[in-house]
């Protein structure tokens, strides 16, 4: 209740000072303020730009000024809002709105920042982490440091090192039984591998891959639940399948990115360069062809697939530590940062799922600036309880 009415003291100064009407002890009262913190200053800066009163107000463009006043005038008692009134009269309303709005939202977003950073305590950024299901059907846990080195049934010696697992440097052996092994990345995790061909392979959290411990055949064949960047070795003579659902992505030696998570209706394959081939529909195959820079789109239900223009690198970004959000709904944000942060969301209401957002952050940071962008709209209020995220309407 004080800082609201503080902020109605500043906003009234900085008015005066705006007008030329501020006396001495009032300017030294408002230097004070100003000289009190550097966010303060900032602030001020941008209030007492006199360019145009676009320019001073472009702090707040993105801020919802009619909900912002509703939330400071029902703290108010009726004496502060004839005050507020009286000042209305006495400097012009499009000076004195503009600071009261600004800097009660200014104080406003602090407060919440301040909060997120309190909540969000147990929500941290995920790490190297995988399960490694031998041929044996041995399980382990390759976040242990003590884990380096494994050897499979026929001999063949797995590295750990560096958070990835390599099966490069075997010795090619055409008698060898197909060994499958299965890599489990949970949520909040990671893990990068290196097959016996020299195909890298970033894993994201909660995924699963399935591959041979080293490709005899005629074909390099995988299978794959989740989501995972692809840096395929050339090898004409054996062309590199993946199998997702009920799609297959088959290339010779390229770069590309696979989305294809068990709760979501479609998959994603973004080429990043090379070529891709996509054979849907194990009952009747339909050929698509992938040229970089696009993404084709399955449908499991239609088992239909639409090849749209996309920037490739933005849809990798996360295999460089960061997340690049563009038009997305608050959902499909919430979806992916869960799977990192290993944290559950719920809305209150469906319709927010919907509300479409922009913005990116450093996965290896706090979640707190990306709740900070959602909840500057002014679009929807935002809750966190120990590891759970609730959207409501504001």
């Amino acid at each position: 209740m004080e800082k609201i009415y503080s902020i109605i003291e500043v906003s009234e100064l900085i008015a005066r000072d705006i007008c030329g009407q501020l006396n001495e002890i009032e300017k030294e009262s408002l230097d004070k303020w100003i000289n009190s913190s550097e966010r303060n200053q900032q602030l001020y800066a941008k209030i007492k730009d006199g360019k145009n009163i676009s320019v001073r107000n472009s702090f707040y463009e993105s801020i919802d000024d009619k909900q912002a006043w509703e939330k400071i005038s029902k703290a108010l008692n009726v004496r502060y809002k004839r005050r507020i009134v009286t000042l209305l009269f006495r400097f012009a309303a499009a000076i004195i709105i503009p600071i009261l709005i600004g800097i009660s939202a200014y104080w406003y977003l602090n407060e919440k920042q301040n909060t997120f950073q309190q909540t969000t305590s147990l929500i941290q950024p995920g790490n190297s982490n995988a399960v490694l299901i031998m041929a044996n059907g041995k399980s382990v846990n390759l976040a242990n440091d003590t884990t380096r080195n494994l050897i499979e049934n026929d001999g063949t010696i797995i590295k750990n090192t560096n958070e990835a697992l390599s099966y490069a440097g075997q010795l090619p052996d055409k008698k060898k039984k197909t060994l499958l092994n299965t890599l489990i990345v949970p949520q909040g995790g990671e893990y990068s591998l290196l097959l016996s061909d020299g195909t890298r392979v970033v894993l994201n959290s909660m995924s699963k891959l399935v591959y041979p411990v080293s490709f005899t055949g005629k074909k390099r064949e995988i299978t794959l639940e989740g989501e995972a960047y692809f840096e395929v070795a050339k090898d004409k003579l054996k062309p590199f399948i993946v199998t997702v659902k009920e799609l297959q992505i088959e290339v010779l030696g390229t770069s590309f990115n696979i989305k294809a998570y068990p709760d979501d209706y479609q998959s994603f394959t973004t080429l990043v360069e090379g070529k891709v081939k996509l054979n849907s529909g194990f009952q009747t195959t339909k050929v698509s062809y992938l040229e970089p820079d696009q993404q084709a789109v399955y449908d499991l239900s239609t088992e239909g697939i639409i090849i749209q223009k996309i920037d490739a690198q933005q849809v990798t970004q996360w295999i460089t530590g960061k997340y690049a959000f563009t038009n997305q709904t608050l959902d499909e944000i919430m979806k992916t940062l869960s799977r990192w942060y290993d944290f559950n969301y719920k809305f209150d209401n469906e319709s927010l799922k919907n509300i479409r957002f922009e913005g990116g952050l450093n996965k290896y940071e706090s979640i707190v600036p990306i709740l900070e962008i959602i909840n500057k709209t002014g679009k929807v209020s935002i809750s966190v309880k120990g590891k759970e995220i609730l959207f409501s309407n504001i």
